[in-house]
């Protein structure tokens, strides 16, 4: 899918251990991470999420931010989780958990976007199979292609996907920001433990500086 073109940003986020001395506005992207029926309407996996997705109204700020990320020309990229047992080998590689729960069946409404998450214009991630979203995919090429070189964080869950990822692109030299109030997982204290380890916004500091 058409993406807008990239937009530089300069926002300086808050908290994490990564160097925030900034002397460019990298381009930037936001790389929305499961947001998907499967964790937001009734399944076992949204259970495990529920009291702290609805506290921090993780829905409404998503929604919200990525309406004006658009707007304002801010690359989107959406990597939604699909389990598909006709593709055997891929199907292999997914972790067990979710396999066992049955959750993201392909087909199915567990593997639909989040009402209000997904436009025509975001770029969609292809051929992941692991917890870490660059495991089978093209994300890393999708950066490369958009020059994307800052890229702020928003689904779930915090301590797994969104923080096995961040850990990769952080490696591979992207600038990486977690969106505190646009994630969610089980509980405030692993969610504050990743909002320690890595560079951490909340979405309002994060629009008014699309904004400016």
């Amino acid at each position: 899918m058409a993406s807008a073109q990239p937009m530089s940003l300069g926002v300086i986020p808050t908290g994490g251990k990564q160097n925030k001395q900034m002397t460019t506005k990298p381009k930037t992207a936001i790389l929305v991470i499961e947001f998907q029926k499967t964790w937001t309407e009734k399944s076992f996996f949204h259970k495990l999420i529920k009291k702290e997705y609805e506290a921090k109204k993780v829905y409404g700020h998503t929604k919200h931010l990525l309406e004006i990320a658009r707007k304002n020309g801010i690359t989107v990229i959406q990597s939604p989780f699909i389990l598909d047992k006709s593709d055997k080998e891929r199907y292999k590689k997914i972790p067990f958990l979710p396999k066992l729960f049955g959750q993201f069946t392909a087909n199915t409404w567990k593997v639909e976007y989040t009402e209000g998450i997904f436009a025509e214009s975001d770029i969609e991630v292809k051929g992941r199979y692991g917890f870490d979203n660059t495991k089978g995919s093209n994300l890393q090429e999708i950066l490369r292609e958009n020059k994307i070189e800052r890229i702020y964080f928003v689904g779930f869950t915090t301590d797994h996907c969104v923080a096995e990822t961040m850990a990769t692109l952080i490696s591979a030299g992207y600038e990486c920001i977690l969106v505190s109030d646009c994630t969610a997982t089980r509980n405030g204290k692993l969610q504050q433990k990743i909002e320690d380890k890595y560079k951490s916004i909340k979405s309002k500091q994060l629009i008014e500086e699309i904004e400016k």
